[in-house]
Parts: C-alpha cells; sequence; structure tokens
C-alpha cells in the first residue's frame, strides 16, 4: 500500500490560487486562452500557481517563466514594492518575469502574444545552450595540496 502524497506546498496558498482561479479578471481570462492547453509554442502553463509565499499569475515550469498580469493596483507605491520584492524571490530561484500591463491585454491583444511567444523562444534557446554546454564539474584536488603535514 503506497504513501499518501503530501505536497510540497502549503495547502491554504494551494486553496488561495483556486479561489483566484475562479475570480480571474477580463485581463487575466484573455491571456490564459492564449497560452493554455500549450496554445503558446507547445509550452505548458499553470495559472495562479504558489511558490513559496507568492502566487503567480501564470508560470511555465519548464522554462522557469512567470508571466504577471499588472492591473492599476500594481502601479501603486505599496504595489510596486510587493511587486520588487516577488521579482527579486523569484528571479533568485532562476525564474524570469514577464510583466504585461492589463489594459494593453484587451487594447492589442497580438502584440502581447508576440511578447509573450518571443520571451519563450528566447527562454528555449537559453535552454537549449545550456544543455549542449553543461558547466564542468569543479576539478578535485590534486593529492598532497591543501594537507597540512
Amino acid at each position: 500500500m503506497s504513501k499518501p502524497r503530501v505536497s510540497k506546498r502549503d495547502a491554504d496558498r494551494i486553496e488561495f490560487a483556486r479561489s483566484q482561479r475562479k475570480q480571474a479578471n477580463e485581463f487575466s481570462h484573455d491571456v490564459w486562452q492564449m497560452i493554455r492547453a500549450g496554445r503558446m509554442l507547445g509550452e505548458k502553463f499553470k495559472r495562479e500557481y504558489p511558490i513559496g509565499p507568492y502566487t503567480l499569475d501564470f508560470v511555465c515550469i519548464g522554462l522557469k517563466l512567470n508571466i504577471e498580469i499588472d492591473g492599476k493596483n500594481h502601479l501603486t507605491e505599496v504595489g510596486k514594492l510587493h511587486d520588487g520584492n516577488r521579482d527579486a524571490y523569484l528571479t533568485g530561484m532562476g525564474y524570469s518575469i514577464l510583466r504585461i500591463n492589463g489594459f494593453r491585454v484587451t487594447q492589442d491583444p497580438m502584440s502581447v502574444r508576440s511578447e509573450i511567444e518571443t520571451m519563450v523562444r528566447r527562454l528555449r534557446d537559453q535552454k537549449a545552450l545550456a544543455d549542449q554546454n553543461p558547466t564542468p564539474p569543479t576539478p578535485l584536488p590534486q593529492a598532497g595540496r591543501g594537507e597540512q603535514e
């Protein structure tokens, strides 16, 4: 008999993410339709996904890409501070962040889609290059070096 699956993510954070999905605004809904189900160059995206203390609007785990749709709350001083802290946290974990002004989604959806595609392609290229040129392992110390006699 197998053990019950233990989530790495906090149950309260997951529940918060679920409620956010249900309350998605028009901007988020429109972007989700662009990127869901592999529609964005075949990449898998998740929405309202909790990572650490934050819930990301959209994330592609494979490319470590976070897409944030910024509404009017993000333009306030408090919003900017929160976004700065969040971006620093995520970039520290190796994520790239693409911030899109929510109003652009309805005003110019084709340019938003193009911007996301450009970012996905760039991150794919970086990943492919890193896979071709992995960092060499750290050499072992030579015998007799660094030892005290």
